[in-house]
């Protein structure tokens, strides 16, 4: 039973996830936020915590007096949803259960 709401996690996450990236590719949101809006939708301490590990990438702007990075709207939900996975359930636990379902 346990597993099951594993796995019903995941694939909420994974659902979400292809919403914004559909949303982003039919136009209905745009798929660069500034440095300004990642860090006020996902905190500051967040967003350069997923740049140290490489989870997203900052782009830069061109344009120092505005801002001097973007982000993709998509790099930035991938990274918050893996992050709610990884605090929901510890990686170890994930592999456990893949190897379950695969057999």
């Amino acid at each position: 039973m346990e597993d099951q709401k594993v796995i019903e996690t995941i694939i909420a996450n994974s659902i979400s996830i292809g919403v914004i990236q559909t949303l982003t590719q039919l136009g209905l949101i745009d798929e660069y936020v500034t440095e300004s809006q990642a860090h006020k939708a996902y905190t500051k301490k967040l967003v350069n915590d997923w740049r140290h590990k490489r989870w997203i990438v900052g782009y830069p702007s061109g344009n120092t007096t505005r801002a001097k990075f973007h982000y993709k709207r998509s790099e930035l939900e991938t990274a918050s949803r893996m992050l709610s996975i990884y605090n929901t359930i510890p990686a170890s636990r994930i592999n456990q259960i893949m190897q379950k379902q695969i057999r």
